[in-house]
């Protein structure tokens, strides 16, 4: 199985797990930190931050800003990165179309995220 075809099939596995659903449509109007997720969503936190790690590898989901919260500590806010998916099954072959949201649309919240260990001006 080619790199291209497992990374599809996994990513057509995640679009379509339950969590991931109530992910992207809980944070697609505004952005929202993983306790927030957890607690709108009803799921627990473990699997949150699991699922958002991997939503955020996969780009369904981006970092658009921390906040300090206390001492130091700092809570991410996630936002919805798709606009569209669809998911199609033909010659029994699943195929996968997203259309993400462009970076401009996006939400920014307190401080920019750190990427590459350099935080964004």
């Amino acid at each position: 199985m080619e790199g291209n075809e497992f990374r599809d099939e996994e990513l057509s596995r995640l679009i379509s797990d339950e969590y991931a659903g109530k992910i992207l449509s809980a944070t697609y109007k505004h952005p929202m930190s993983v306790q927030q997720v957890s607690r709108e969503c009803v799921i627990p936190i473990a699997v949150a931050y699991r699922r958002m790690a991997k939503m955020e590898e996969f780009g369904l989901v981006k970092c658009v800003g921390f906040e300090e919260v206390y001492r130091g500590k700092k809570v991410s806010y996630y936002e919805c990165a798709v606009n569209m998916a669809k998911v199609t099954f033909n010659a029994g072959k699943f195929d996968l179309e997203i259309n993400f949201l462009p970076e401009s649309e996006l939400s920014h919240v307190g401080n920019a995220p750190v990427i590459d260990g350099t935080e964004d001006a």
